[in-house]
């Protein structure tokens, strides 16, 4: 009797022992529960903050909207683009009259939706019965910006000229202004320009700076794969001078000799005409080539 009071005791604390644990253990799941809620509540405020800061940002004034899913546009680096030439052009003759001439041109652009850049770099050197003729270096640079859906553009362009056969030794031109694509087709172009700015003569008996407006047209026309027009004329009437002007006139064919090289040839002329280009020198300079050239 004894023995079985004894086995019955032992048995009921052990039950009592085993519920103690598991309320123990449920009591620490459920204390776990909780922090995990907490957790996940926290983060849904925080996730909640950043979506409201965002929307703020996005409905700000001038904010421009994104689309979550699309990719940042690429912006190509300004060493990207660009496409050019460089020719060369030699003449010469020998017996009553010695003559001979060298004339090397390195051009470059690059156009992008918004921007389009022109370099370009020409030299001219002739002499005749071994006295100089002609010693010229002309460096442009041009840079427009295109509005978007529009014909308008904004350009700017600079130049440097050095001639031994002028007036003045060195001239340093700048113009700002505002442009118009009258053409604009597949194989034909045709852009106007109009601008204000001045040139600084420098050597001679004008020099000084000379304030001066710019009217200006450059026209392109692909003929066929091969063959392509290309002509420019730019007028710069003076602005403290009235009646005196400068204008710069230009007009060349090229023709493709071998595409795989990208070899060509280029038969051209340049005339140049100031209304006062000082004592003993005369009004206008014409000059012609035909040139080899590699485009790359």
């Amino acid at each position: 009797m004894w023995k079985g009071l004894a086995a019955g005791t032992v048995l009921s604390v052990a039950a009592g022992v085993a519920l103690a644990q598991s309320g123990e253990d449920a009591a620490a799941r459920a204390q776990a529960a909780r922090d995990r809620i907490a957790a996940l509540e926290a983060e849904l405020a925080a996730a909640k903050a950043e979506l409201a800061a965002a929307e703020a940002a996005a409905s700000a004034p001038g904010a421009v909207p994104t689309d979550p899913g699309s990719e940042p546009a690429y912006t190509p680096s300004w060493l990207e683009g660009w496409k050019g030439s460089v020719e060369v052009g030699l003449a010469g003759s020998d017996g009553n009259t010695e003559q001979a001439s060298f004339r090397t041109g390195i051009n470059a652009s690059r156009q992008t939706e918004s921007i389009e850049t022109k370099v370009g770099l020409n030299y001219l050197y002739a002499t005749s019965n071994g006295e100089e003729t002609a010693n010229r270096l002309g460096i442009n640079l041009r840079n427009d910006w295109l509005l978007k859906d529009s014909r308008w553009r904004v350009f700017a362009e600079a130049e440097y000229e050095h001639d031994e056969f002028q007036d003045w030794e060195h001239r340093i031109a700048g113009f700002v202004g505002v442009g118009y694509q009258f053409i604009k087709r597949d194989r034909t172009n045709l852009v106007g320009r109009a601008g204000l700015g001045g040139s600084q003569e420098l050597g001679g008996d004008d020099e000084g700076f000379h304030p001066e407006a710019l009217f200006g047209l450059d026209f392109d026309h692909k003929i066929n794969e091969r063959q392509k027009l290309t002509a420019s004329t730019d007028f710069y009437p003076s602005l403290d001078e009235m009646g005196e002007f400068r204008w710069v006139n230009r007009a060349a064919w090229e023709v493709t000799v071998d595409p795989e090289t990208s070899m060509f040839l280029r038969l051209g002329a340049e005339h140049r005409h100031d209304s006062n280009p000082g004592e003993n020198f005369k009004h206008n300079d014409l000059n012609y080539f035909l040139t080899l050239g590699w485009s790359f």
